[in-house]
């Protein structure tokens, strides 16, 4: 088929006319989700009262900004947070924390999820960040047992720490300290 001159410059000229339609929908349809993307960052956490107590905690605020901040960036479905905190229950219930050397890698694993989603629940559902949950938990632990039976408080606290996780007895004594506000030789004799 022999193209006509006129012919031939008319199809150009409505193919740069289609190409540049094309990239206009293109642009608008980056800009939607981008638009979305910043809509998705203002999403309501799952727990509002978290937020709403940091809220009124007006002698950090840079610690409120970094902590929404991460919060923001987590993006979790209900369904997700649901099951994720019950997996978090049972294996607080299983005394996880207890493990020398537990991280949250170690958490993330036994929750079939990533370090962040495990973050993310542990502050959740404390209210505190992983190291600061596994050191009040080891000792709520070792409080608990002394005073099911206070036959322990003739075991010497180097043996109760390390059945805690505590990696030494300096290390207990001043986690110890930090939790119940005093150290653990004044607070057990009280018992």
């Amino acid at each position: 088929m022999i193209f006509m001159e006129g012919n031939y410059n008319n199809l150009i000229f409505i193919l740069n006319v289609i190409i540049c339609i094309i990239n206009v929908l293109l642009l608008l349809i980056t800009y939607k989700q981008r638009q979305l993307k910043k809509e998705q960052k203002n999403v309501p956490l799952l727990n509002p009262a978290i937020k709403a107590e940091e809220e009124f905690d007006e002698t950090i605020p840079d610690k409120i900004e970094t902590e929404e901040s991460k919060r923001a960036e987590v993006l979790i479905s209900k369904v997700t947070a649901d099951r994720l905190i019950e997996e978090f229950n049972k294996a607080h219930s299983n005394r996880f924390f207890l493990k020398k050397g537990v991280s949250l890698g170690d958490l993330a694993d036994l929750l079939c999820t990533n370090q962040r989603y495990a973050s993310y629940i542990v502050n959740m559902v404390t209210g505190l960040d992983f190291n600061n949950y596994v050191q009040q938990a080891r000792i709520a632990y070792l409080i608990e047992r002394v005073e099911r039976d206070p036959e322990l408080l003739n075991v010497k606290f180097s043996i109760l720490a390390e059945s805690a996780g505590f990696s030494s007895i300096s290390k207990f004594s001043s986690v110890f300290k930090s939790v119940m506000g005093v150290p653990p030789s004044e607070y057990f004799q009280k018992k």
